[in-house]
């Protein structure tokens, strides 16, 4: 029983440190440099509190699984966290035949910054819409496309930083007001 005890605790101190993990890949990347270095500190004070747990009973197979199950849970527990915190910008790129007017009108009747700009596709001539949105609401601007244009072509990438134009809540600079 012991041995099954001290396993839980590895695999709950894996699913902790790897997602935290994830969490701080994601502000490291963003540029946040002073938060990911604490949850980097929080990572590995983490993952040496499990590890210590292996290796004082390195002839358990138990603690391999909570180890390697702790990895893998951790994973999935960290993208799932850092989808539902969607933080930073997405930019869509919407490229409209013969709506990009209404479309136009539309985005920025909810709230989103749009430009429209000429451009020449296969066909012909299309318009261009860029759309800069927190990443929360990005789904929300595919849907108002989607129920206009259901041809649309929509692209989506994640924006670092943003700053300046139409952005709600954030002045020149990248700075929340």
């Amino acid at each position: 029983m012991e041995a099954v005890l001290g396993a839980l605790v590895i695999f709950v101190l894996r699913i902790c440190d790897v997602s935290i993990g994830t969490m701080r890949t994601m502000f490291t990347v963003r540029g946040m440099r002073q938060f990911s270095s604490l949850l980097g500190f929080l990572e590995a004070a983490i993952w040496v509190l499990a590890i210590r747990h292996v290796f004082n009973n390195l002839d358990s197979w138990w603690n391999l699984f909570g180890y390697a199950g702790g990895y893998a849970a951790g994973n999935f527990t960290g993208i799932t966290i850092e989808r539902w915190i969607a933080s930073g910008w997405v930019m869509l790129r919407v490229i409209s035949i013969d709506k990009a007017a209404e479309l136009r009108s539309a985005l920025g009747n909810g709230g989103f910054g749009v430009t429209c700009v000429a451009g020449q596709g296969r066909n012909g001539e299309v318009d261009v819409l860029f759309v800069v949105a927190k990443r929360k609401r990005g789904n929300e601007a595919i849907r108002l496309v989607q129920t206009i244009d259901e041809d649309a072509f929509v692209t989506i990438d994640p924006v670092t930083p943003a700053s300046g134009g139409y952005l709600p809540h954030v002045s020149p600079g990248g700075v929340k007001k």
